[in-house]
């Protein structure tokens, strides 16, 4: 597992500057606008990159080496955050943020697809429970290094710090070259065939749709609270040393959620699971917001609103878990475009509404919006029908000696297999394991 920890480690360390350093570029924005509207804007052009284009470069991750792909988006978007450093207006700044953003796609397509090639099939789903949780914790970690650095070397020395992140996670990535993970796909597709396969693997799946639609649509509306972290902080009148702080609260409430969301072997219980995190979290902290509670609840409120983002959890094990692998770096590319697309419209949305009304009529409002689609979401859960669940191998599909995807649940190992169409087989017996 030595590489699992190169590659994981770099990947932290890329995501403490990252956090710290669009921090640090909202407050840049703020204080040189003094609008909200414009502070939002660095949350959503970060993640616009995602939309479109950004799919096109996630098909790296597939016809490509995945380390080279990794390297290269960490050393262009060190570039582009050293280039923040100089005076230019506001606008060349977010052009830049958009430009750095756009990096992030194939970087994340290429980690996906190489976390498969360097980790045994067996402890597949350690490693993946393990970069959940590091995720969130980065983000924690992250914010809270953020507030610091805005203390003590200010905003442009974050910005400096976030370049070096990229170029340290380069050199740890480039230790990969002699894996598995640097050799291209073993079947080569053009850029259009490679959209095709793989989102014809993604959503020719009813179940992997609505998990798609769940962590969509409850990131979009948990974004405008995390994008509206630092004129809230203003609106409450918070000192600059407790931005990170309350910005880390919204990632210890995603943890705290992920620890406590129910997890099932039956992937309709885990999409009604997530629904029920959704109204749950929502409706908790709709009241702080909407009563504009001070204090304590300044951070209580952003921590609960944090529990949404668990939803990622239950959604993920049933999308990750019935894509076939040939496409899956692809697949989850666009996957990941339309959930990182849904949080920019989500922030730039929330910073108008945050504009024209107030910061925290803003989040209250998502919110609402919030918890009535989690509760529509609970009640329409779909429920996979027998007939599909255990349809054998369509005739003519190469047999593969091994699973496709080796997945822990409850101490178990659950073995599923896929059919070219995406669809869920019936699983062989389970056998107890010690795997955790």
């Amino acid at each position: 597992m030595r590489d699992f920890r190169r590659l994981w480690t770099a990947d932290m360390i890329s995501l403490l500057g990252d956090w710290s350093g669009r921090l640090a570029l909202t407050v840049l924005v703020l204080e040189r606008t003094g609008s909200p509207g414009w502070a939002a804007s660095v949350t959503a052009v970060s993640l616009a990159g995602f939309v479109g284009i950004g799919q096109l470069l996630a098909t790296l991750g597939d016809r490509f080496g995945r380390v080279s792909v990794m390297i290269a988006a960490d050393i262009a978007r060190a570039a582009l955050f050293l280039a923040m450093l100089v005076h230019m207006p506001v606008g060349a700044m977010l052009l830049l943020a958009f430009l750095a953003g756009l990096a992030t796609p194939p970087f994340e397509a290429a980690r996906s697809a190489a976390l498969v090639d360097i980790v045994p099939e067996h402890r597949y789903g350690d490693a993946l429970a393990l970069s959940g949780v590091s995720i969130q914790g980065s983000v924690v970690a992250g914010n809270a290094l953020g507030g610091g650095l805005l203390v003590l070397v200010g905003a442009r020395g974050a910005l400096t710090v976030n370049a070096l992140s990229f170029l340290v996670s380069a050199v740890l990535i480039y230790q990969l070259r002699h894996t598995p993970a640097s050799s291209p796909a073993g079947e080569h597709r053009s850029v259009a065939g490679s959209l095709r396969a793989g989102a014809g693997n993604l959503f020719g799946d009813r179940m992997v749709r609505r998990a798609i639609l769940l962590i969509s649509v409850t990131g979009a509306l948990g974004t405008v609270a995390e994008a509206l972290v630092v004129p809230y902080a203003s609106e409450m009148g918070l000192s600059r040393g407790l931005v990170g702080v309350l910005a880390a609260s919204v990632a210890v409430g995603t943890i705290a959620g992920t620890l406590l969301i129910a997890r099932s072997s039956d992937h309709h219980a885990l999409l009604r699971s997530a629904g029920l995190c959704t109204v749950l979290a929502s409706g908790a902290a709709l009241p702080l917001f909407w009563f504009e509670v001070r204090g304590l609840g300044v951070f209580a409120g952003f921590a609960i609103a944090g529990g949404i983002f668990a939803v990622s959890i239950p959604t993920n094990i049933v999308i990750g878990t019935r894509l076939l692998r040939e496409t899956r770096a692809s697949a989850m590319g666009i996957a990941v475009g339309v959930l990182m697309g849904s949080q920019a419209l989500g922030a730039a949305v929330g910073g108008v509404a945050a504009s024209v009304f107030s910061p925290s009529r803003a989040i209250a409002g998502a919110l609402v919006l919030a918890a009535t689609y989690g509760a529509w979401s609970v009640v329409t859960t779909p429920v996979e029908a027998k007939h599909l669940a255990g349809r054998r191998r369509v005739i003519g599909e190469p047999t593969r000696s091994e699973p496709d995807v080796v997945i822990d649940l409850d101490e178990q190992v659950q073995v599923l297999d896929l059919d070219a169409r995406g669809s869920r087989k019936r699983p062989p017996k389970r056998t107890s394991a010690s795997v955790s």
